[in-house]
């Protein structure tokens, strides 16, 4: 299978991955094939690629960190959950308990799933961003968390923060949060409000440890000091903020807003290596580098050979050399094992 966007999407083709709705109703079951209709549908849920199975992409496996099913609920959750903290101000017993047992589950798949690389393959509405992100923002923390050791009490304590680590945009006005241009200075002050908010909210909840609350206050904090609230700098920034701050920012430039387009893995990667030891710590960069796939499987890349190829599987250590085969021979290419050849560009087909 392989990722395409749905501009460049044609009737006839083969859809490899099921379309879930905002609800988590299926639009469309995998296997099924596009007509005309069915792409002007996907269109107008504001679904912004799909997954599809050709002759060129014949096999490859799109490996998923949890479930569909699982992130459909945890998204439904993250959703019911935060439109309820707009409306009281608190986050509910009962909706804390729901976002507990989600963390947990995501938790159990990706443990079950190590080694894994991290190739978001989630299909959601532009306008779901809020809810998704917090759900890839949990996941990807999680898979640092675990190359970095942590047993599960730290992990679930690490994920839940997670999750929860935009809490406190629910006192901020939507279209502020949702705004596509340049904020005034007094508007970028009323957004530097979410990380106080978020940890007050949270600690409303005794049962919960000060950790998850302090993500969601200092995931702002950069190590230069440079950041916000509080211009925390290097060990005064928990690791646990220290690890979201990255996949904070890395799902944010690679998801596709209602303004703006995603920009690729590899190109995502680059903007957070430049960050290393200024915004970002240098040991949570270089682990969650070595736990991404630079170019998922399924990715059209152009060589230095001038060939054309999809990436059909992931060399874990070497993550800028995945295996790929070429479209006009089938030849499969071991970057690897061939140090002189260098993918030079994604291109969309």
């Amino acid at each position: 299978m392989r990722k395409v966007a749905m501009a460049l999407v044609k009737p006839g083709e083969k859809l490899a991955k099921t379309i879930y709705g905002a609800d988590g109703t299926v639009l469309l079951s995998a296997g099924i094939q596009l007509k005309e209709r069915y792409i002007k549908r996907l269109k107008d849920f504001g679904i912004p690629y799909v997954y599809i199975e050709d002759s060129i992409s014949e096999g490859i496996v799109v490996p998923d960190l949890v479930q569909e099913t699982t992130r459909i609920e945890s998204v439904r959750i993250m959703r019911e959950s935060l439109k309820n903290v707009q409306l009281n101000g608190k986050l509910t017993s009962k909706d804390l308990k729901q976002i507990k047992k989600i963390v947990n589950d995501i938790v159990d798949e990706i443990l079950y799933n190590k080694g894994v690389l991290i190739g978001l393959s989630d299909i959601r509405a532009v306008d779901e961003y809020t809810y998704g992100h917090s759900v890839n923002v949990c996941v990807m923390s999680t898979v640092i968390g675990i190359a970095l050791g942590y047993n599960q009490l730290r992990l679930r304590d690490l994920a839940l923060g997670a999750i929860l680590h935009d809490v406190g945009k629910c006192k901020i006005p939507k279209e502020l949060i949702n705004k596509p241009g340049t904020l005034t200075k007094e508007e970028f002050e009323l957004i530097k409000t979410h990380p106080e908010e978020g940890f007050n909210i949270i600690r409303q909840h005794d049962e919960i440890s000060s950790l998850v609350a302090h993500v969601a206050y200092q995931h702002h904090e950069h190590v230069d000091g440079t950041g916000y609230p509080r211009s925390l700098s290097g060990k005064d920034i928990h690791e646990f903020a220290k690890i979201v701050a990255l996949t904070d920012v890395y799902d944010a430039l690679v998801t596709d807003r209602p303004y703006r387009k995603g920009i690729l893995p590899h190109e995502a990667a680059e903007i957070i290596m430049a960050s290393s030891g200024t915004h970002l710590e240098e040991k949570i960069v270089t682990t969650f580098l070595r736990n991404i796939a630079l170019y998922p499987n399924g990715s059209i890349v152009r060589l230095t050979t001038g060939q054309v190829g999809i990436v059909v599987d992931q060399n874990r250590g070497a993550n800028s050399r995945p295996i790929v085969r070429i479209i006009d021979s089938e030849e499969e290419i071991d970057l690897t094992k061939h140090l002189n050849v260098l993918i030079t560009e994604v291109i969309e087909i």
